[in-house]
């Protein structure tokens, strides 16, 4: 009687040619720092902007993505600058609570003189980005500013800085944040003209 030999259950897998069989792992690297910038003349006198850019406790009514800003900590009198703030930030699913670091110099731009001042918010110390700062110069510019004091039109500088911690937080950010700062200051301009009055024809900036 002959033998029957039974068929194996399992079947060895034919691998094509050039055919990995391992597991591809995708990987997110972290994104470099990065630096939006954004300048604009604005026809009204440094001081005074430099007085609404430094009420930071005013923020959420004008700056764009701002919900709600608390000064929690000022420099002594006669100045009583914000030193200390918390800002909330929202756009979309996103909502976070920012602690930022402020410093209000008066006239004084790194040790050289300029009509306005500078206005500096450091939030890095937080888990969402490694790296979070603002800084805004105004300077005077030209002629004819409205609303008295130097007579003089500014220069208004913001520049951020910032780097996310977590990479999948820089891929949802990606479409919005290059266009943030020129729209901070946008926001700021519509700001002044509501608080010192509308400039006088021919001021404005094109």
């Amino acid at each position: 009687m002959l033998a029957r030999t039974a068929a194996p259950l399992l079947r060895p897998i034919r691998v094509q040619p050039g055919f990995t069989a391992a597991a591809t792992r995708r990987t997110f690297i972290t994104p470099p720092q990065q630096t939006f910038t954004a300048t604009r003349r604005i026809a009204y006198p440094p001081a005074a902007l430099f007085n609404l850019i430094s009420d930071v406790a005013s923020y959420d009514k004008f700056v764009p993505f701002c919900l709600a800003s608390t000064v929690t900590a000022t420099s002594p009198p006669p100045d009583r600058f914000p030193v200390r703030a918390d800002l909330r930030v929202g756009w979309g699913a996103f909502d976070e609570t920012f602690t930022s670091q402020v410093t209000c110099a008066r006239g004084k731009n790194s040790g050289r003189d300029v009509a306005g001042g500078v206005v500096e918010a450091d939030a890095t110390q937080n888990s969402m980005f490694e790296v979070l700062r603002a800084r805004w110069v105004i300077d005077g510019e030209g002629k004819g500013a409205v609303g008295g004091g130097e007579g003089r039109a500014s220069k208004v500088d913001l520049e951020i800085d910032y780097k996310f911690a977590n990479p999948l937080y820089a891929a949802l950010s990606e479409a919005v944040m290059p266009s943030v700062a020129g729209k901070i200051v946008e926001a700021f301009e519509a700001r002044a003209e509501q608080v010192l009055g509308k400039p006088r024809d021919g001021q404005t900036d094109s």
